[in-house]
């Protein structure tokens, strides 16, 4: 299995790391299981199935959500942002972590939209 910088890591024991450096010469991995990378990284969540490229989208998204007061404008400026990227295929995988995201601020917060959309081949 091929990690990047930047995945997450659980060790044998359930104890989550972030791959910090590669060394392909070796097929090593550095792991930090504190400290900086790893809180920026754990704040996000499990996005090891994102591209670089995806990744950058992914945190700017929810960092922007996140600074939505209100946990309602969250879910529906999200919403928006699923809508917009759904337009592009090349943006499927992104789309689905993203919904997922949704689903999670949506139970965590007690918040269920009267509408909402769903792929009806996946549901």
């Amino acid at each position: 299995m091929g990690f990047k910088v930047g995945d997450t890591y659980f060790n044998r024991d359930g104890r989550p790391g972030v791959v910090v450096g590669r060394d392909s010469a070796s097929q090593s991995l550095n792991i930090e299981r504190e400290g900086e990378g790893f809180e920026k990284t754990r704040a996000f969540g499990y996005i090891n199935g994102l591209k670089e490229d995806e990744r950058q989208t992914f945190r700017s998204i929810l960092e922007t959500m996140r600074e939505k007061p209100e946990a309602a404008e969250r879910v529906t400026w999200l919403q928006g942002q699923i809508e917009e990227l759904k337009t592009d295929p090349r943006r499927h995988v992104l789309t689905r972590y993203l919904e997922s995201e949704l689903a999670h601020v949506m139970n965590t917060e007690g918040i269920y939209p009267r509408t909402y959309r769903i792929d009806e081949t996946k549901a």
